[in-house]
């Protein structure tokens, strides 16, 4: 095992929480430690957030080539680790990384270009059973492909009690097919060889961009898209077996006809008991996009025979893109970005009933004027009766220059009622530089939140932890007296 000490920082300050002086600046934490200089590049964090504990990984290339980085908190991220734990055991580039946990486990997946001579990706993994204190010595490479001829990618990983689950996409038979992966033992042995997932003829089409979800009985639902009918379309397919087989035949989500030539993208995934709902936006209507729901109720053994149209304006009147999903027992929210006011802003819409029935009209969730200002890639979250949404917005970019903060918008009765503000998450001054790659989490009344951060030229991983209905304050620094 690689042994790295758990030892909270002693030189951040803690995630800002509780209720500051309107006076005082709240204050985010660095989590990354990539030096001084700051030339390293630190993107893609992904995260997970469980009894206290909030993990990360991330892509940094500190080393001179892409590699893959954790950290974690055991304080709901008030204070880390004081050094970031390098996972991939290779010299050659590693990319993309996804991270799940459960209780203490913590599974990370990546695309990893060490086998083979044509620098093409393998999927690889590491585990660490003690909430990252230590990780294995030997990294796991999950997809089957010894000599690197072929090129995976995309991937991603859930977790369920000692289970773990990781789809990708991989060319190894001509186009792209869905692949996963499996463990029941906490990622100490997995399955002889992945599960080949979509089961139109292997390498006859494009299918990519898996999402995943599974429960404690072993199902597994996948969802991706895929052009084996002519254009992109949005298919699912079940595993009842904790992922060592799928069923004979996978289902089509979006309902257009054989051949239909219009594009489903960007599939989004939640499961809720027997519930599962798969989210896309989609072409049908024109240039402009719309969003479409599916849903099933028995664990995605079958599905709505036709797809419904989440968002309310006429069809294809505007731009609703990047719709994701979550789900908590028979409600399930959707949340995507939508042009119909000039510019983008972020909208939610929920269902109390696994989908049949929809809330009236949608409901948004900046608080700018409409179309004001470009607010783009929605985030989610669900906890009992709290719904967070967050999002990127360019509402301080004076200078229109892309820079942007983040935001978040909540309700606490399942949303039915909404704060009347939304509430800007990072601390530096506004619109005073970038902020990416929005992850989410609720514990104890406080927001917990972490990202890829530009603010002082290359991108670092930061963090802020704010009591719910806080918003950041910027105080600017003190002009030095004039002698």
């Amino acid at each position: 095992m690689r042994l790295v000490p758990f030892v909270q920082l002693a030189f951040l300050a803690a995630c800002s929480g509780g209720d500051p002086a309107a006076d005082e600046a709240t204050h985010d934490v660095r989590v990354d430690h990539n030096g001084e200089a700051d030339l390293v590049e630190s993107i893609v964090p992904r995260s997970c957030f469980t009894n206290g504990r909030l993990a990360t990984a991330w892509q940094d290339d500190r080393e001179g080539v892409p590699g893959i980085w954790f950290n974690a908190s055991l304080d709901s991220g008030a204070t880390w680790m004081t050094g970031d734990v390098p996972l991939d055991i290779g010299e050659v580039g590693a990319f993309a990384p996804d991270i799940a946990c459960s209780g203490d486990t913590i599974y990370v997946v990546w695309e990893d270009e060490r086998d083979g001579d044509l620098l093409y990706r393998n999927i690889y993994l590491n585990v660490s059973s003690d909430g990252g204190r230590t990780w294995r010595e030997e990294d796991v490479r999950l997809d089957g492909d010894i000599e690197g001829v072929a090129m995976s990618l995309g991937p991603r990983v859930v977790a369920v009690g000692d289970s773990a689950y990781v789809a990708w996409f991989d060319n190894r038979d001509g186009a792209y097919d869905i692949y996963v992966q499996a463990t029941r033992d906490g990622g100490a042995t997995w399955l002889e060889a992945p599960s080949r997932v979509d089961t139109d003829d292997a390498g006859a089409s494009y299918s990519a961009w898996p999402r995943l979800a599974a429960d404690d009985d072993g199902r597994v639902v996948v969802t991706w898209e895929d052009s084996r009918a002519g254009a992109s379309d949005i298919y699912a397919n079940v595993s009842t077996d904790g992922g060592s087989s799928f069923a004979e035949a996978d289902a089509r989500l979006d309902g257009g006809a054989e051949g239909e030539a219009s594009n489903s993208f960007l599939p989004s995934l939640a499961m809720a008991g027997s519930h599962a709902y798969v989210v896309w936006h989609d072409e049908r209507n024109g240039e402009n996009r719309d969003v479409y729901v599916n849903a099933s109720s028995d664990g995605g053994a079958t599905w709505q025979e036709d797809p419904r149209r989440v968002d309310s304006d006429a069809a294809g009147q505007s731009d609703a893109i990047n719709p994701v999903v979550a789900a908590v027992g028979d409600r399930v929210h959707i949340a995507w970005q939508d042009d119909r006011s000039g510019g983008y802003d972020i909208y939610t819409r929920y269902s109390k009933d696994g989908g049949t029935e929809w809330a009236g009209e949608e409901v948004r969730m900046d608080r700018d004027a409409g179309g004001e200002s470009q607010s783009f890639e929605p985030t989610l979250l669900l906890q009992g009766d709290s719904v967070l949404v967050g999002w990127e917005d360019r509402r301080a970019d004076a200078g229109e220059v892309g820079f942007n903060d983040l935001y978040y918008n909540y309700s606490q009765d399942g949303g039915d009622t909404w704060n009347l503000e939304d509430l800007r998450i990072n601390s530096n001054e506004p619109g005073s530089g970038y902020a990416f790659d929005l992850g989410l989490a609720l514990a104890d009344g406080e927001i917990i939140a972490l990202w890829a951060d530009g603010r002082f030229g290359s991108s670092d991983i930061f963090c802020a932890n704010r009591a719910l209905g806080e918003e950041s304050r910027y105080v600017a620094p003190a002009e030095p007296e004039e002698e």
